[in-house]
């Protein structure tokens, strides 16, 4: 109890206050002896950290796989040891591209070759089961010890800490933001599209889509949502707020006014239609400030958000807590301020349930690929002939935001066809 009060005291006083260079960032306009004293703290600070991580790196190794023209062995990402010690879950985007060639290190010890036991897609997470070779003195499940994921309350403040194979941190950071679901397509969808110019009362719609509920319920352009469930709605962010806690299948009541008449009605939710993750190119390179972020960032169904600082290779390994116990694993770098963990309690949920095969996660991104590129034809003939005359500058402005979508789309797209040609 007296250690652990003590590494708290350490990681109050010099985590905050160290962790620009802890984290490699560079600190402008530093005298020699300033940078000297805050090397010999931050090296005192991540010893301190390396205390908490002695269990957990038992269970972190590296992935390495063969890539690229040359095809020479590199660290494609950390790993977690799960099951008896012979499986591993690692990051499936970053290692897809390596899979016939994959091998797994702890630490400083010998490679073992790994083949892919299952794929976790819409996590982009895979399960890979690693070989003892023909004579070895060790079986793989004396070399790797299983991580023992143990329950954390997840709540802001939540000092985290990544492991590596050699014991040292990765990064280290709070839980900035609880856990909740990034997946778009699992959020309730009514099917309209709203007037971003509207000032009055309630929300007016502009177009509302066929397929979904709004279109059944009798909803159509012109139409102002005034009330949701008992709710008044007073603009575009009080909607939101009213679908925040409904799921696709559930049933709200809507009032609306028509032609200044207003009449109530019920609309089923749906799924949120599929769009592409990507942002626009000037976040792309403030995403990239710091590092290189993974490829695959967004659309995960569980996760918890950190302010943690960990490099693109060096994820999907153990999080610890202050008391060095495995709470959870990393699962991307998203930006210079966001790296998204899960839980070990999602890790081990995850892991109960059906994984795909190669080839089907391979057809899940083919049907996702096509389905971008389905809505880019959609916004073709719209970004071509406007519906109705507007002035030049709402059209111009209109036609901005058509085309910063289109290219989000693109950029998806551009994304999974590298995927799929590798």
């Amino acid at each position: 109890m007296k250690s652990m009060r003590r590494l708290w005291t350490v990681v109050c006083a010099l985590g905050f206050v160290m962790s620009a260079f802890a984290q490699d960032q560079d600190v402008p306009l530093m005298l020699p002896e300033e940078e000297k004293a805050i090397n010999e703290q931050n090296d005192a600070f991540n010893g301190v950290l390396s205390q908490t991580l002695v269990e957990a790196s038992k269970s972190t190794v590296r992935i390495w796989g063969k890539q690229g023209r040359t095809r020479m062995p590199t660290v494609l990402a950390y790993g977690t040891v799960v099951g008896d010690g012979t499986q591993v879950l690692t990051k499936w985007s970053e290692v897809e591209q390596a899979e016939d060639s994959l091998f797994v290190q702890a630490g400083d010890e010998e490679s073992f070759e790994a083949v892919v036991s299952g794929v976790f897609s819409d996590e982009d997470i895979v399960l890979l089961d690693i070989k003892t070779p023909v004579g070895a003195k060790r079986a793989v499940n004396h070399v790797f010890a299983p991580a023992k994921f143990s329950e954390m309350d997840w709540t802001y403040g939540r000092f985290v800490t990544a492991s590596q194979p050699d014991g040292q941190p990765a990064g280290f950071g709070v839980v900035s933001v609880l856990e909740r679901n990034l997946r778009e397509t699992d959020r309730a969808h009514m099917g309209i599209m709203a007037d971003q110019e509207f000032r009055g009362k309630g929300v007016k719609i502009t177009s509302v889509q066929p397929e979904h509920g709004a279109a059944a319920a009798g909803i159509q352009s012109g139409d102002v949502i005034l009330d949701i469930d008992g709710r008044e709605i007073s603009g575009l962010q009080e909607l939101r707020n009213a679908l925040t806690n409904k799921q696709p299948g559930d049933t709200v009541k809507v009032k609306i006014e028509t032609a200044g008449k207003e009449r109530s009605l019920e609309v089923l939710l749906s799924n949120r239609p599929l769009s592409g993750q990507f942002t626009e190119e000037r976040l792309n390179q403030m995403e990239r400030m710091g590092g290189e972020p993974n490829r695959v960032r967004s659309g995960f169904s569980q996760v918890v958000q950190s302010d943690m600082k960990i490099q693109r290779n060096q994820v999907c390994g153990p999080v610890v807590d202050l008391q060095g116990k495995i709470v959870g694993i990393t699962l991307a770098r998203a930006d210079r301020t966001r790296t998204y963990l899960m839980s070990g309690s999602a890790v081990t949920k995850l892991l109960k349930g059906k994984a795909e095969t190669v080839a089907e996660a391979r057809v899940k991104m083919e049907s996702r690929r096509q389905e971008l590129a389905q809505q880019r034809r959609e916004l073709m003939p719209r970004m071509r002939m406007p519906q109705k005359p507007m002035d030049p500058e709402r059209a111009e402005r209109h036609m901005s935001d058509l085309e910063r979508l289109l290219g989000r789309i693109n950029r998806e797209l551009d994304s999974l066809e590298g995927q799929r040609s590798r």
